[in-house]
């Protein structure tokens, strides 16, 4: 445990002297206002504007991934490809594991400012129901960042942004009718869909559906998350690095 917090230690201060913390704070920020300003001059419903706001944000947070783990596994591969990260701690395991619960810790400060913003300038709904959003944004990511942390470490910067861009064009398609009754099974589909059906079950508190569907797919996230990091962390521990970064 002490390996492993010395390890987040090291991860922050690394990133510290980059611009990863600007990136996640800005960005959202930057988001949040723009939505706000274009949204005092819509004639847009309420629902349309917070539905449209967190489909937005879940539709792009896989390409968002693809360029911050990208940058991030970038920064140890000129690092002495690898060896900081490899050779650095006793334990691979935590290495690994500090890693990526620094990336989630500063998706979930992306994901706070992007909705606290965003809620202070449209109070049209209940604090709860942002609160709710976020959540199932931070749970619908947990795994593209497991799957991007890999492919930027074993692939490189340019195959992570790559992977993003598509499962950003994916998730958009999957708010359509392309995705009922399969959206559980794509994960880059999950928190824009889990955000749309949030909105659903804000509009239609009677019925049941919504709640469902939030049900059955934090079931799947939760196996395919467990698993996804079970297996990487086995790939991580044998991995000798990369001799050239791209």
């Amino acid at each position: 445990m002490l390996t492993f917090i010395r390890c987040i230690r090291s991860d922050f201060y690394k990133f510290r002297h980059t611009s990863m913390l600007w990136i996640h704070a800005l960005i959202p920020l930057t988001a949040a206002i723009l939505f706000i300003a274009y949204y005092s001059m819509s004639s847009w419903k309420a629902e349309a504007k917070i539905s449209g706001y967190l489909e937005v944000m879940g539709v792009a947070f896989p390409l968002m991934l693809g360029l911050i783990t990208g940058k991030a596994a970038e920064q140890e591969g000129q690092a002495g490809s690898f060896q900081t990260m490899l050779c650095g701690v006793k334990s691979r395991e935590a290495a690994y594991a500090s890693k990526l619960v620094v990336l989630l810790l500063l998706g979930i400060l992306s994901i706070i400012i992007a909705i606290g913003v965003f809620a202070v300038g449209f109070q049209t709904i209940p604090a709860m129901m942002y609160v709710k959003a976020g959540g199932l944004l931070i749970a619908g990511n947990i795994f593209l960042y497991i799957l991007h942390l890999f492919v930027s470490l074993r692939y490189g910067r340019g195959t992570s942004i790559g992977i993003g861009m598509v499962e950003s064009l994916i998730s958009a398609l999957a708010l359509t009718g392309l995705g009922d009754g399969k959206w559980y099974y794509i994960p880059c589909a999950w928190s824009a869909r889990l955000c749309d059906n949030l909105v659903f079950t804000w509009l239609n508190p009677s019925t049941t559906f919504g709640y469902e569907e939030i049900h059955k797919c934090l079931i799947v996230a939760t196996l395919a998350t467990v698993a996804a990091f079970i297996l990487s962390l086995f790939w991580f521990k044998s991995w000798e690095g990369r001799k050239s970064y791209e």
